[in-house]
């Protein structure tokens, strides 16, 4: 089943990628609810992302570490391009031909996506 992570998501994902961890210690850990993180405990289990151990016990499953490893490694294009944007503008200002061809290489990278 295909889940969407939210940032609740996510920040219970890490914090349970360090150990397993009972609802109520994750809800004083993210400021959420108890009850919101409960909800998405079940919506994380019900995605093989978590597992119950009982007790109301949750560890994280091997797909759960792969999806924070993957959403944590995403490049943002546009953020990288704003980046290049705002070095080209620096660069013009200075004039430094080592900011050139490093600014070259990143465009080289964007235009390779």
């Amino acid at each position: 089943m295909a889940h969407e992570l939210n940032d609740a998501d996510e920040q219970i994902l890490n914090l349970l990628a360090s150990g397993r961890n009972l609802p109520q210690n994750l809800a004083t850990k993210t400021g959420y609810s108890r009850q919101y993180v409960q909800n998405r405990l079940q919506m994380l289990k019900a995605a093989d992302l978590v597992d119950n151990l009982g007790g109301g016990l949750y560890e994280i499953t091997d797909d759960g570490r792969h999806r924070i490893d993957a959403s944590s490694s995403q490049l943002d294009v546009d953020e990288l391009r704003d980046a290049l944007a705002d070095a080209r503008d620096a660069y013009e200002s200075v004039n430094g031909d080592g900011v050139e061809d490093a600014l070259d290489r990143m465009e080289d990278i964007l235009d390779a996506e």
